[in-house]
C-alpha cells in the first residue's frame, strides 16, 4: 500500500509541472507591454478648396436701349360745364382765369306771426358772385375785359400729335454681382475649367426730353356786364371793403380820438348768370404749337446665369478665367410720360402718365477676368462683362381724342448689348 500511494505522486508530478508551466506563461502574456501602431504606411490628407465665392461691383454698366413714341390728352384742370350747360342759368362754373357762381342776393320776406326770413331773389339773369383775374396789367397776359365791355373767361387743354419716335440709351450704372465657381478639374496639361453660376442686379435709368408737336384748344365763354366798369384784376364780387364817413359839408367826419371815421361796405358788380348766347356763344380755338414732353423709364433688371469657365494659369498667382453661357433677365420698370404746357395766362400745365411693367427674356452672357490669389483663400479680380438678350415693349393709355378714340404712350426696352467693367473679391473655401 505504501508503495501504491508513492507510485501515484510520481505519477502526477509530470501534470502538476504542466499547469504550473501553464500558470507562469499566462502571467508572461498579462505583463507584456502594448504594442504601438504602425502609421508610417498612411497617406497624408490635405483638404483642397473646391469652391470659390466672387462678390463685386458692376461699373460703366451701359442702361438698355429705349425707344419712345405715342400720343396723349393734356386735359383742362378746371371744369366750366359741358356744352349743354351753357344753356343753364345760375350754376357754378370754374375757368383757368375766374369763377361765375350762383346768385347770392337775397330778399326778406314776411313769414306770418311778425317773423321774417330771407330768401332768394327772383332771377333777374345776373349774380353777385364770381372773380376775373387778368385785366391785362401784366405784360404778355391779355386782358379779359373787351372793348364792347363784356368780359371772358378761358380753360385751356391740348392734344399731342407726335407720331415720331424719341431713342436714347440708358445711363451708365453701377451694379451688384455673386458668382460661385465649383472646380471640376483639369483640361489637358495647363488648363483647369470650373461649373459657374451668378446673380447681377442693375438699374434703369433713361430719360428724354422731347419737342413734340401739339393741338391747343382754347375754350370762350363770354358774359355780359351790363355797361359796368370793374375794378383791376384780381377782383372778386362781391368785396367786403371800408369807405371814408364823409359830413354834409363834404369834410370827413372826425371822432372823438381825433380819427378819420370809416365804415364798412358790399362792392357788388353783377354779371351775366350764363354766358351770352349759350351753347351758340361758347367757342373754341385751335392752335398747332410745340410743346415739351419728358419721357423716362426707372426700374432695375435681375440676371440669373449658369455655364462653364474655362481657367488658364499666368504665374504663381495670378490667372485668366472666361466664361459664357445662358442668361435669364427680370426687368421691372414704371414708365413715365410728362406732358408739358405753358398756356397764354402764363400758368404751367403739366399732366403725369404712369404704368409699372414686368418681363422675363433669355439671354446670354460672356465674362474676362483676371484673378490674384493674395492667400490660399482669398484674392480679387478684375474684368469686364457682356450680355444680351430681347426687348420687351410697355405702353400706358393717355386719353382720348376729340373722335373717342383711346390715345397711348409706349416705349420698347431692349436689352441687346450691356456691357462694362467689374471688380471685387474671391473667397475659396
Amino acid at each position: 500500500m505504501r508503495f501504491l500511494r508513492i507510485a501515484l505522486c510520481a505519477a502526477f508530478l509530470p501534470l502538476v509541472g504542466i499547469r504550473a508551466a501553464d500558470d507562469d506563461s499566462k502571467d508572461e502574456e498579462k505583463q507584456a507591454p502594448e504594442e504601438i501602431p504602425n502609421f508610417s504606411q498612411l497617406d497624408e490628407y490635405i483638404y483642397v478648396p473646391k469652391s470659390t465665392m466672387s462678390l463685386g461691383e458692376r461699373f460703366f454698366l451701359h442702361g438698355p436701349k429705349t425707344n419712345y413714341s405715342g400720343q396723349g390728352i393734356n386735359p383742362s384742370t378746371v371744369d366750366p360745364g359741358d356744352l349743354a350747360s351753357t344753356n343753364v342759368p345760375n350754376i357754378s362754373r370754374t375757368y383757368i382765369d375766374g369763377t361765375v357762381g350762383p346768385d347770392s342776393r337775397t330778399v326778406t320776406v314776411n313769414s306770418g306771426l311778425g317773423g321774417q326770413i330771407s330768401q332768394p331773389i327772383q332771377s333777374d339773369g345776373r349774380t353777385d358772385t364770381w372773380s376775373y383775374d387778368n385785366s391785362g396789367q401784366t405784360a404778355g397776359i391779355p386782358s379779359q375785359i373787351l372793348p364792347n365791355g363784356d368780359i371772358t373767361f378761358h380753360t385751356y387743354s391740348a392734344e399731342i400729335t407726335d407720331t415720331g419716335d424719341h431713342d436714347t440709351t440708358g445711363k451708365s450704372n453701377v451694379g451688384l454681382e455673386l458668382i460661385l465657381d465649383r472646380d471640376m478639374g483639369k483640361l489637358g496639361k495647363h488648363l483647369k475649367w470650373s461649373f459657374t453660376a451668378g446673380f447681377a442686379i442693375s438699374d434703369i435709368h433713361s430719360s428724354v426730353y422731347a419737342n413734340v408737336p401739339t393741338t391747343i384748344t382754347t375754350l370762350t365763354d363770354t358774359y355780359d356786364l351790363f355797361g359796368q366798369v370793374v375794378p383791376a384784376a384780381p377782383y372778386s364780387s362781391p368785396t367786403v371793403g371800408t369807405q371814408t364817413v364823409y359830413g354834409a359839408n363834404g369834410q370827413p367826419v372826425v371822432g372823438t380820438t381825433q380819427a378819420t371815421q370809416t365804415q364798412s361796405v358790399n362792392q357788388v358788380i353783377l354779371l351775366g348768370d350764363m354766358p351770352i348766347g349759350g351753347s351758340a356763344g361758347r367757342s373754341y380755338t385751335n392752335v398747332l404749337t410745340d410743346t415739351t414732353n419728358r419721357y423716362f423709364t426707372e426700374g432695375a433688371y435681375y440676371t440669373l446665369r449658369v455655364g462653364p469657365t474655362l481657367i488658364a494659369p499666368l504665374g504663381k498667382n495670378l490667372k485668366l478665367s472666361i466664361s459664357a453661357g445662358p442668361a435669364l433677365i427680370y426687368s421691372g420698370s414704371v414708365l413715365n410720360v410728362l406732358e408739358d404746357l405753358t398756356i397764354a395766362t402764363g400758368e404751367d400745365y403739366q399732366m403725369l402718365y404712369q404704368k409699372e411693367n414686368s418681363k422675363l427674356l433669355p439671354g446670354y452672357y460672356v465674362d474676362a477676368n483676371l484673378q490674384y490669389q493674395l492667400t490660399d483663400t482669398a484674392g480679387f479680380y478684375v474684368g469686364g462683362v457682356y450680355e444680351g438678350a430681347g426687348s420687351y415693349k410697355q405702353s400706358v393709355p393717355s386719353g382720348y381724342d376729340a373722335n373717342g378714340n383711346g390715345l397711348s404712350y409706349s416705349s420698347s426696352i431692349d436689352f441687346a448689348s450691356e456691357e462694362g467693367v467689374k471688380g471685387g473679391l474671391t473667397v475659396r473655401f
